[in-house]
């Protein structure tokens, strides 16, 4: 009798342990007051940290009873969410760019379009299509799209007034860029001592050539289309412009500068036009003695972006959803826009009054140009990162003149088809 007692008495005490267990866990995720605690990732500064601390802030005026802890990742952003998930301790909303597609995946992040019906999310109301289009996978919305900036030409109007060039415009072809870029390229006793276009070896440059002369790098099976002529003519005219015409500088023009990229080569004045992200406004309304605008690509081009994102081991996705949709919201971007961060992804961003109208070097530019670029369909899938070294390892040799193009395009189209069989 006595030992029964002793069996009763224990397994009373664990079942009191265990429920006490479990109430330790749950507060980690609900309060005992009733409210959501989640957790955020994102990378970025600190001083980034505090806009998206201020977006959430303006959240929280709407779901007072959800509390979101935001967590700034430094380094490998990548490598550390993905311990964080290996390790249990996933965050409810991740941010994520180019490579989100690993991630759905690997079902480590959810589709979202229950929850935006559920939610009567009108996502052509908020975005326009090549936009939202960016964060689908396999058909479905994997993440509400928050930054969204296309890349767009950086021009220098007193080289362009000098040489009696008219300023770009989103009419403009690969023809016009090329011809503009001839007139703007300065020679002084055989040097160049100014150059009509920086092309670069960077893979939003060379690749919205290839879509822009209707090409793909991916049929709609899923094959490899790299050596095919959309794809051979885009990276000839790459080539063609520093080599041929000499309208860029050569990797020893550049080494001779000291390997400056494009950025400060265009604020000194060296280089006539350069495409680039919204982030380089920024750094150019710093500079004083530059005349500078933007305009649209001529043709397709590609956008950088982020979004947000809700992981499978939430425990709260319906509140993380709530929170994601609200941020992307014009009244939960508007301290991005005011910060003069990014372009946002929303339609309601790009055509904001602060946006457009926004003064940087206490002078306003063509901030329509990124609401009037049309982006491509890029062509992400699971295996972005390695698909990149794969034709980055054979165009870094082309783009140095040191590879023909048969050769180029025959490896990438031959590891292509063996990454994607």
């Amino acid at each position: 009798m006595q030992r029964s007692l002793q069996v009763i008495f224990l397994l009373i005490l664990a079942m009191a342990l265990g429920l006490t267990a479990c109430s330790k866990g749950d507060s980690s995720a609900s309060g005992s007051d009733g409210k959501v605690n989640l957790t955020m990732t994102i990378w970025g500064s600190e001083n980034e940290k505090k806009i998206y601390q201020e977006r959430l802030d303006i959240v929280k005026q709407t779901y007072p009873d959800i509390n979101v802890k935001l967590n700034l990742v430094a380094g490998d952003y990548d490598q550390k969410v993905q311990t964080m998930i290996a390790g249990g301790t996933a965050p409810d909303i991740m941010m994520i760019a180019e490579n989100y597609q690993a991630y759905a995946s690997k079902k480590q992040i959810i589709a979202l379009d229950d929850m935006i019906q559920t939610n009567n999310v009108n996502m052509s109301e908020r975005y326009s299509q090549d936009i939202v289009n960016l964060m689908k996978y396999d058909g479905k919305q994997y993440g509400m799209p928050d930054r969204a900036g296309a890349m767009v030409l950086f021009y220098n109007k007193d080289l362009f007034d000098k040489a009696g060039v008219k300023y770009p415009s989103k009419d403009w072809t690969q023809q016009d860029l090329m011809n503009a870029a001839q007139k703007l390229t300065v020679k002084e006793n055989g040097k160049t001592i100014q150059w009509g276009y920086y092309p670069g070896s960077w893979w939003p440059q060379w690749m919205q050539l290839i879509y822009q002369n209707g090409g793909s790098l991916f049929d709609q099976k899923g094959k490899s289309t790299f050596n095919t002529e959309p794809v051979r003519n885009a990276l000839q005219f790459m080539n063609d412009l520093t080599f041929k015409y000499g309208t860029g500088p050569t990797p020893t023009e550049i080494a001779d500068m000291g390997n400056i990229g494009a950025d400060p080569l265009f604020a000194q004045g060296k280089i006539a036009m350069e495409t680039t992200g919204f982030w380089n406004i920024g750094s150019l309304a710093k500079v004083e003695g530059i005349n500078w605008d933007i305009a649209s690509i001529w043709g397709e081009t590609n956008a950088f972006f982020n979004g947000f994102t809700i992981t499978n081991a939430s425990e709260h996705k319906e509140e993380a959803f709530k929170v994601i949709e609200a941020l992307t919201t014009l009244d939960g971007q508007m301290p991005l826009i005011k910060a003069g961060q990014d372009a946002p992804a929303t339609k309601a961003g790009l055509s904001s009054d602060e946006f457009l109208n926004a003064e940087y070097g206490g002078k306003i530019i063509n901030m329509a140009a990124f609401s009037e670029s049309k982006i491509y369909a890029e062509p992400f899938n699971p295996k972005w990162n390695e698909m990149m070294k794969l034709i980055n390892d054979k165009l870094s040799v082309y783009f140095n003149n040191k590879a023909s193009l048969e050769d180029t395009v025959t490896q990438v189209q031959s590891g292509l088809e063996k990454l994607y069989p």
